[in-house]
């Protein structure tokens, strides 16, 4: 049974790490995630490497970022250029992409995806204008499901914890981890900047632990780059 601290290490580390990756980081999120790095809720956490590379490397690459005065702006443009919020994305962010037969967005995953989010109650907020499938949703969805597993154990509700835990676990096997890990691989090494470089190694690094300590073994995709988004098929949007 995994313990109520691990848990909440977690929903703490995958809930920041899901709101960077959908949205450039605000200067005082930059400040402050740098400033709290040696404190990084993961760092002690069971399945912890303290020689894991990726880790090693984003922690070196946020340092480096704020001891060279990377600006937010130079974050954003480079959060935009990598996911293309305003441009054709260079790693492009969502699962259907990487996992789909026609590296499209809106594909048969998205749909998979809003479906498991139903299951527990939840719906992307841009529901039918962003995809549902977006590394930053799914990333939240997992500390959602691991925040939730806190509440119930605190209330002496363990069964219910435990289904909270299954659906975060099952939700990784069969689509975080099938993607994001090469997926954040190539961002890192396409970033222009040493905060995206940071981030993307960051939440690597996090995955990683995640799933050692779930004892999940996922085979994934390659990363796929460059960007291509159609219309959705009549009826997928529902």
């Amino acid at each position: 049974m995994t313990d109520t601290a691990t848990l909440d290490a977690f929903a703490e580390a995958f809930g920041v790490l899901g709101r960077l990756h959908l949205a450039p980081a605000a200067a005082e999120d930059m400040e402050g995630v740098v400033a709290l790095l040696d404190q990084w809720p993961l760092l002690h956490a069971p399945a912890a490497d303290p020689h894991d590379p990726a880790l090693a490397h984003a922690l070196e690459a946020l340092r480096r970022s704020r001891d060279i005065g990377e600006t937010a702006e130079q974050a954003r443009r480079d959060h935009d250029r990598l996911y293309g919020r305003t441009a054709a994305a260079t790693v492009p962010p969502f699962e259907s992409v990487h996992r789909g037969e026609e590296g499209l967005v809106f594909d048969t995953q998205t749909l998979q995806v809003r479906r498991a989010y139903r299951a527990a109650g939840l719906q992307a907020p841009r529901l039918n204008r962003e995809p549902d499938d977006h590394i930053g949703l799914e990333l939240d969805f997992v500390a959602r499901c691991c925040r939730r597993a806190v509440e119930a154990r605190e209330r002496g509700e363990d069964a219910l914890a435990d289904a909270h835990l299954t659906a975060a676990a099952r939700f990784t096997a069969e689509h975080l981890g099938t993607w994001a890990p090469a997926m954040l691989q190539a961002a890192a090494r396409a970033a222009d900047t040493r905060w995206m470089r940071g981030l993307a190694l960051l939440t690597a690094a996090a995955l990683g632990q995640w799933t050692r300590m779930l004892g999940i073994h996922v085979v994934g995709v390659e990363a796929r780059t460059g960007h291509r988004r159609r219309r959705v098929r009549r009826g997928e949007g529902r």
